[in-house]
């Protein structure tokens, strides 16, 4: 048992039980950060697509769920082959392989996307940023690898 100060707590939405709290806990936590990032940022589902790193991670398939429900067209970024479909049924518009991301990054490559949430961090990240439109925004939060 703690005790903390009630500025340090925060209130149970009435539409979640503390089982439902728990299920979301940190990766669900950080990943509605970096919505809040992208969207405190004035990015918006008509402005492009999104990128998503680590999508079968805490983090990234919670991001994505987000993103997905507020209509944004979403690229998602797994290690994992077998994990396609399921990353399709939980509203990625495109699935990539890592593996496209993991090459020493072209400071100059082709734009892809308006925005991304890293999980990853190394190499990926800085494709992931070669690879951000003009005054895109990239919510950095994982420095896996």
């Amino acid at each position: 048992m703690a005790c903390l100060p009630e500025a340090y707590l925060q209130k149970i939405p009435d539409a979640l039980t503390a089982k439902d709290c728990m299920a979301l806990g940190t990766a669900g936590y950080t990943a509605m950060l970096c919505v809040l990032a992208l969207l405190d940022s004035g990015v918006k589902p008509e402005d492009g697509k999104v990128a998503i790193t680590g999508a079968t991670g805490g983090v990234g398939s919670f991001a994505l769920l987000f993103l997905a429900r507020l209509g944004y067209e979403i690229i998602a970024f797994t290690g994992k082959e077998e994990q396609i479909n399921t990353l399709k049924e939980q509203g990625a518009s495109e699935v990539m392989m890592r593996k496209d991301l993991e090459e020493k990054a072209k400071p100059l490559d082709k734009t892809i996307w308006k925005a991304a949430i890293d999980t990853v961090g190394g190499n990926v990240l800085a494709n992931i940023l070669a690879k951000t439109k003009d005054e895109g925004v990239v919510a950095i939060c994982g420095l896996t690898g």
